[in-house]
């Protein structure tokens, strides 16, 4: 379920060609995106991408393995980790079937990250490859990605947080020079919690990216998102959820309410999106509580 973006992009040309297909695919702002992709047989060549990419393993990959003169220099692994910085070069040979993650990011969103969390030129970064690596963190992020569901309204906003963090860590952890985390500590304070209160209420029933509400408060995403849990006790887009629920809940109160206009109003994608959230959160399916039953 390739995307005209999706089509645009150097490595999915590539996997294409080697016969990878995307199970799945969900484009994030500015151009980052993330896939899903399956494969068992092939050959797969990376010329020069003018994109970054992160591969994680999720099954598989142990047939797997990077070619350098026609020779098996690396094996794939469940968890392994690859990172393909734009302009490098490699070649893969599939022998069996597995399932990997791709995030696809360029250097805009690396120079904004370097500016904007490290307070450095971007110049200082220059991202190293690395192929069939071992990484617990990374590994960890490969499997929670695997288990969510993109395409609801919660995920959307938790995987838009989750690609900003992925830079953070490509960022701090895979250039030539370890970039320690930033240290972020106190609150926010308490004029800007209420503006932040205010706007989001405003903003319920359109699409919040991390980005969006950190430039409210003119922060970088990683400082916002830090400063805002200390400050509300939960992440951004948890918050989120739970006023957009909270809301439609009271709008549900109305016996004439439709169940779709509550939830577009409410900033969900479709009624399928909204009844599943509206169940976990509060144990009965929006049609049910509206009508007094539990």
């Amino acid at each position: 379920m390739a995307t005209g973006r999706q089509e645009t992009r150097d490595i999915v040309h590539a996997l294409t060609a080697a016969g990878a297909a995307p199970r799945r695919v969900q484009e994030l702002n500015d151009g980052r995106a993330l896939a899903h992709w399956h494969n068992h047989h092939g050959e797969a060549r990376y010329e020069r991408p003018r994109h970054h990419a992160l591969s994680i393993y999720t099954r598989g990959g142990e047939h797997t393995t990077r070619q350098v003169n026609g020779q098996a220099v690396s094996h794939g692994f469940p968890g392994a980790v690859c990172l393909f910085p734009a302009g490098s070069q490699s070649l893969w040979r599939i022998n069996g079937p597995f399932e990997f993650l791709h995030f696809y990011f360029t250097d805009q969103d690396l120079h904004r990250c370097i500016e904007s969390t490290w307070d450095r030129e971007p110049a200082t970064l220059q991202l190293g490859e690395r192929y069939q690596i071992e990484d617990d963190l990374m590994a960890q992020a490969g499997r929670l990605l695997d288990l969510s569901e993109w395409d609801s309204a919660a995920q959307t906003q938790a995987i838009d947080h989750l690609g900003h963090w992925l830079i953070l860590q490509v960022a701090g952890r895979y250039g030539a020079r370890t970039l320690a985390e930033p240290m972020v500590s106190g609150r926010l304070s308490g004029a800007q919690q209420r503006q932040l209160i205010n706007r989001i209420d405003e903003a319920l029933d359109a699409p919040l990216d991390l980005a969006t509400m950190a430039g409210w408060l003119n922060l970088s995403p990683y400082h916002f998102a830090r400063l805002f849990r200390a400050s509300f006790g939960l992440a951004p887009y948890q918050y989120v959820q739970e006023q957009r629920l909270l809301r439609a809940r009271r709008m549900l109160q109305q016996p004439a309410a439709k169940i779709t206009a509550v939830a577009l109003a409410c900033g969900f994608g479709d009624h399928s999106q909204f009844s599943r959230a509206f169940r976990r959160r509060f144990g009965q399916s929006p049609s049910a509580f509206r009508s007094g039953k539990a």
